[in-house]
């Protein structure tokens, strides 16, 4: 009987069934997925967000942490690999398995986990903050920059976005709500067009248009300072926002200047050319609202402050209405009227992570429902 011969080209060793060879490009995706689930990947992610959190809220603080590290395409990238190392590490773990109710509950958990950051990632990108200050019965522009004293925006947040103007109509003090008192609230405009939304907003209540939130932050007055030649001719006039400080225990001081202290600026304001600075300060009358006396301190530009200035400043007391001497000009403070800083706030991933949390609690709830139940059934067999 004839001896059939291998071909040349196979080993002579070789046994059937043949095994499958593995490709290499399944064997690369192996060692990535391998990678990316590992645990020192998890534990070198974890230690770099961390520390990078710790930098941010101790020596970069406010708007400057989000510049510098919490807003930035790097620390989002650390995100995402975290996302992806959490998915990775246990979902690869618990597929195939048998769903339970104790496994159900910590899908749910890792789920909101992974969701939670997404929406952290998505929020930060995409977020936008604003301040701006607004005098009783003035409008200003959501989408203009000049707006706003304060800005802080996502890479990819659409400044276009931002529709439509923002009008102070009145500001209420003592405003009462079904006979509870809420201090002071705010009568605001929203909007363009048919889709202005009007609403009464005071600390514990925001007005809610197309995602953007607006609430009050601070206010005080703001004095109508006109500027008159020695003629008596009008030049100039603007709303002066005054700054609330501390006089003492039991009186509030309202000044130009900032939170931190009484100062003067460049009056008239640009773009019209500055002739001097201004200190206007303003003294309410205890029983009618909106009168009382105004202070004016004017001197040469850039100047520093000296004590014949802050005497001069001290005798400067005038009537609302009333016309003050100063030089050269003449001023006048011709009305009082509030001022507010409105916040403006957009987190479009805000629900994200708040509804992820309770997702995750529901999860967590399963799981410890599912453990009780299994020890009583193990209990039972014992």
């Amino acid at each position: 009987m004839a001896k059939i011969e291998a071909p040349d080209n196979e080993n002579d060793g070789e046994r059937f069934p043949l095994e499958p060879r593995v490709h290499p490009v399944n064997r690369t995706l192996r060692a990535i997925y391998d990678f990316l689930a590992s645990a020192r990947l998890a534990m070198v992610l974890l230690v770099a967000i961390l520390a990078c959190c710790v930098v941010g809220v101790t020596l970069f603080r406010g708007q400057r942490s989000g510049e510098m590290i919490f807003d930035t395409m790097w620390f989002n990238g650390l995100l995402v690999f975290l996302i992806v190392n959490v998915a990775c590490c246990f979902f690869g773990r618990i597929w195939g398995r048998r769903v339970t109710l104790i496994s159900f509950g910590m899908i749910l958990f890792h789920l909101s986990f992974v969701a939670m950051f997404i929406g952290i990632i998505y929020n930060s990108l995409f977020f936008f903050r604003g301040a701006m200050r607004l005098t009783e019965g003035e409008t200003v522009q959501n989408g203009e920059r000049q707006s706003y004293d304060q800005v802080s925006m996502g890479r990819f947040f659409n400044v276009l976005w931002l529709k439509g103007e923002t009008t102070l109509n009145a500001m209420h003090m003592g405003y009462k709500l079904d006979g509870v008192e809420k201090k002071r609230a705010y009568d605001i405009t929203v909007g363009e067009g048919e889709a202005k939304k009007q609403e009464t907003i005071y600390l514990t209540k925001n007005l809610n248009y197309r995602g953007f939130k607006f609430f009050p932050d601070q206010e005080g007055y703001s004095v109508l300072t006109v500027l008159f030649d020695k003629q008596g001719k009008e030049l100039y006039g603007a709303y002066i926002p005054l700054q609330s400080l501390k006089h003492d225990a039991k009186s509030t001081f309202y000044t130009t200047g900032t939170k931190t202290g009484p100062g003067s600026l460049t009056f008239p304001y640009a773009p019209e050319k500055p002739l001097f600075d201004l200190q206007v300060a303003y003294r309410p009358d205890p029983v009618q609202p909106k009168s009382g006396t105004a202070f004016f301190m004017v001197k040469p530009l850039g100047s520093p402050l000296s004590m014949a200035d802050q005497q001069t400043f001290e005798k400067s007391q005038t009537p609302l209405g009333a016309m003050y001497d100063a030089g050269e000009y003449r001023l006048s403070a011709r009305e009082v009227r509030y001022w507010v800083s409105m916040k403006v706030s957009y987190e479009p991933g805000q629900i994200i992570v708040l509804s992820s949390l309770w997702v995750g609690l529901f999860g967590m709830i399963l799981t410890t429902v599912g453990r009780i139940m299994k020890g009583r059934r193990d209990c039972l067999k014992a």
